[in-house]
């Protein structure tokens, strides 16, 4: 029977220390069972030691992209960095970059479940749509406005893949920096001007919930001093990645405050005064 006892007490002691290993391959499989049941990935330890490196988290975000291309048609991409708080996050050498894909968005109104997802966030954003490919040859933000076609008001809503806190960004980097779904609201044409950049910059952007509480309130230049970078940040890594941007496209800046836990009954507005002599607004609304 010692035999026997020690083979099991070895089997017990050693089976907390296999189900902590982990891989970039299981990682894609974690993350694939986590986006389609809209769940969260567990034995996150284990994976914050194994994928500590910049490079190696855009490594597996291209197999997430290509992952996700099978399931969906990709509609444009997100950048995440442009703000001071996830530029200052450990090992951000540049802004990250993730894909959006058919499906995600959503209109200025429209309710939205709190049953959609086990766990949601939400915050207040910016988004440009694209006219034209001759974008990619732009390396100024003057030389892209001809390529750009609207600017609309936008609140990103996300379901976490894993529990980001620390906030860890080569992770989220692996995860497609938290892609999932977005609210696209009122629009102005882009204009073809100095002035409208310098308006982009100027302009108030204002998050409040349904009693009037302000939640952010920042200037346009929050955004990597032009909420437009963020489409030459695009252009910057999709070049890297021999891609192109296309007609149509999305291009979304990134957050004008940290992320908010939905967790209740709420709707949310994004308003921004001054885009070109215009305000816009969109808004969401939270249901059980």
């Amino acid at each position: 029977m010692k035999p026997l006892l020690l083979t099991a007490f070895l089997f017990t002691s050693l089976s907390p220390l296999l189900a902590q290993e982990c891989s970039e391959s299981t990682w894609i499989h974690d993350f694939e069972e986590a986006w389609d049941t809209r769940g969260q990935i567990q034995n996150l330890d284990c994976y914050r030691n194994l994928i500590n490196d910049m490079d190696q988290a855009r490594t597996i975000r291209a197999s997430i992209w290509e992952l996700l291309d099978t399931k969906l048609p990709r509609i444009g991409y997100k950048v995440v960095g442009l703000d001071p708080i996830n530029a200052a996050l450990d090992g951000v050498d540049r802004p990250m970059v993730g894909a959006l894909y058919e499906g995600m968005m959503m209109m200025s109104g429209d309710p939205f479940s709190l049953s959609s997802a086990q766990v949601i966030i939400t915050e207040p954003d910016f988004l440009v749509t694209v006219k034209d490919p001759r974008i990619m040859e732009a390396t100024t933000l003057l030389e892209a406005l001809p390529y750009l076609d609207r600017v609309y008001a936008f609140i990103e809503t996300l379901a976490p893949t894993f529990v980001n806190n620390p906030a860890n960004a080569y992770l989220m980097h692996s995860a497609n920096i938290m892609a999932r779904w977005g609210v696209i609201g009122e629009s102005v044409q882009v204009e073809n001007s100095q002035a409208f950049l310098d308006s982009l910059e100027s302009m108030r952007v204002t998050f409040f919930d349904q009693d009037g509480n302000i939640l952010a309130d920042q200037p346009g230049s929050y955004l990597g001093e032009n909420p437009l970078n963020g489409v030459m940040v695009v252009i910057d890594e999709l070049r890297r990645e021999g891609l192109i941007l296309s007609a149509g496209d999305v291009i979304s800046s990134g957050s004008y405050m940290p992320p908010i836990l939905v967790t209740e009954p709420v709707t949310y507005t994004t308003r921004y005064e001054g885009i070109g002599g215009q305000d816009i607004s969109v808004s969401t609304t939270f249901i059980p």
